[in-house]
């Protein structure tokens, strides 16, 4: 409960493959098993969580995910109502470009006590949303985000600095589920460049050559959902992709 930083997150040895579970798309007994398949390819670290999902789907879930994987696990959760003690850590993150109080600080607020009657660790993380997509992602609209675009590298760097000056332990730049394109890799290079903390990349990463781009470019880890979803076969070569790829 003390903000220690896994070493699943971290910039040092081979980049890492986490997988998101959102408790909104399939039944607490199927992330369960998706947990443990993911595992079993490979994947480092189970993430719980979602845009849209409420506190009782992630409760099940959670649970259902602990019972039936030996992986740490992350809550990484749109407020304070989705806390659960079935989980090891939890993503406290600043959504930096949300034009809304609520995710700059309020849910933060809010969620503060439970964290610690929980027992929860508190990862600081500054959570970075880039639109590369047609149309809004979940997260750009509940989120009340102000686009940050492709070529935006500029935005995207001073809001990553901003964060590790906060003092955050990582920053997290995410598409947002279901993206039309990955956060671009001169803006991954970018933002890496300019940190001293881990860098974690996420959103419409669905192959191989995608997941490797933004390990080459920098990412100490990677995030997928849809693929588990979708087509779990595709995993192991992303995993694989990840861990060989060099930085």
């Amino acid at each position: 409960m003390n903000g220690t930083v896994p070493a699943e997150i971290s910039r040092s040895g081979p980049a890492r493959h986490f997988t998101l579970l959102d408790p909104d798309r399939q039944s607490p007994e199927a992330a369960g098993a998706m947990a443990s398949m993911a595992r079993a390819m490979g994947s480092d670290v189970i993430l719980i969580g979602g845009s849209t999902a409420g506190g009782g789907a992630t409760e099940r879930t959670a649970a259902a995910v602990k019972a039936a994987c030996s992986a740490p696990t992350i809550l990484f959760v749109n407020g304070a109502a989705c806390l659960t003690r079935h989980a090891d850590h939890v993503f406290w993150m600043m959504l930096m470009n949300s034009k809304s109080r609520r995710f700059l600080i309020g849910e933060q607020v809010e969620a503060a006590p439970h964290v610690r009657a929980l027992g929860l660790n508190p990862i600081g993380t500054g959570y970075i949303v880039i639109s590369t997509s047609a149309t809004p992602t979940t997260v750009e609209r509940v989120g009340a985000v102000d686009p940050i675009l492709p070529d935006g590298i500029d935005a995207a760097v001073r809001y990553a600095l901003t964060a590790q000056y906060f003092g955050m332990k990582c920053v997290f730049l995410d598409a947002g589920s279901g993206a039309d394109r990955p956060v671009p890799v001169d803006m991954v290079r970018a933002v890496r460049d300019a940190l001293d903390i881990p860098l974690i990349v996420a959103g419409g990463i669905r192959d191989d050559a995608a997941a490797a781009q933004a390990v080459v470019a920098g990412a100490d880890a990677v995030v997928t959902g849809t693929v588990i979803e979708r087509t779990p076969e595709k995993l192991g070569g992303i995993v694989a992709a990840i861990k060989g790829a060099r930085r």
